[in-house]
């Protein structure tokens, strides 16, 4: 992800209020609406985190508009609310379009405690709406498909709860982007667990915080979009109708 999005000088999470359920804003359902997972009864389904910044900032290195990266993200988040493993979605946006879209799709929006505080920031407001198994995933997968996201989901759970020999039990484990320093996916049994580091080299962050790498064989999870090299190869995977559609208007 762009430096631009990634730095954060927000407070650490034990000195931030956690909003209540009412905080997050839903006024349609959608197909798939299911309760916030509960640190008591988290089940096998996840809640994902998923910070999407929307605007004309938005993936600014593609050189688009931000028509472009508006159907990256609803691309994303279809193929999210799609996956089975998956509960709920707690998208955390200040754009209001990303955020009544979503809120229509089926999600729950949460607003940012620090405007244009980046993308940890943006985490770490999504990571205190939820108690359960938590997913942070990255926004910009315009290839991604449900199917892809449920395989990893399932991966993930097995390695959080189920120990192999002598290893012990690893606090998170996280999906590396295709070029493998990077993070596109961070797992946790529970959401106070999480100790999300993304940024430059975020894979290598991520491990020394304990988390455990998964370099899963699927390319259109790990092919987030920061370049127009990296759309080129997102297109080649196939990419999500409304990405398909801006970019039938525009070149890149």
């Amino acid at each position: 992800m762009p430096t631009s999005e990634t730095t954060s000088t927000s407070r650490p999470r034990s000195q931030r209020r956690r909003p209540s359920p009412d905080s997050l804003r839903t006024v349609h359902p959608g197909p798939r609406a299911h309760p916030l997972s509960s640190s008591t009864d988290p089940g096998s389904g996840w809640t994902v985190i998923l910070p999407l910044k929307g605007g004309p900032g938005a993936k600014s290195r593609l050189g688009a508009p931000a028509a472009l990266a508006t159907a990256i993200a609803l691309d994303c988040l279809d193929a999210v609310l799609a996956t089975d493993r998956v509960d709920a979605v707690v998208v955390v946006t200040p754009d209001p379009q990303l955020a009544a879209e979503a809120v229509a799709a089926g999600a729950r929006v949460q607003g940012e405690s620090t405007p244009g505080g980046g993308l940890l920031s943006a985490v770490t407001d999504g990571l205190d709406a939820v108690l359960g198994r938590s997913a942070v995933l990255l926004g910009d997968l315009p290839a991604l498909r449900a199917e892809d996201l449920d395989t990893a989901l399932e991966l993930a759970g097995e390695l959080l709860s189920r120990p192999s020999g002598d290893r012990a039990l690893p606090p998170m484990v996280f999906v590396p982007d295709a070029e493998g320093t990077g993070t596109v996916l961070l797992t946790a049994l529970t959401a106070t667990a999480m100790r999300p580091s993304f940024g430059p080299a975020s894979a290598s962050a991520h491990q020394a915080a304990g988390a455990l790498r998964l370099d899963v064989d699927l390319p259109r999870l790990r092919r987030d979009v920061d370049t127009p090299a990296d759309l080129r190869t997102a297109v080649e995977f196939g990419v999500g109708p409304r990405t398909t559609a801006v970019l039938a208007e525009i070149t890149v």
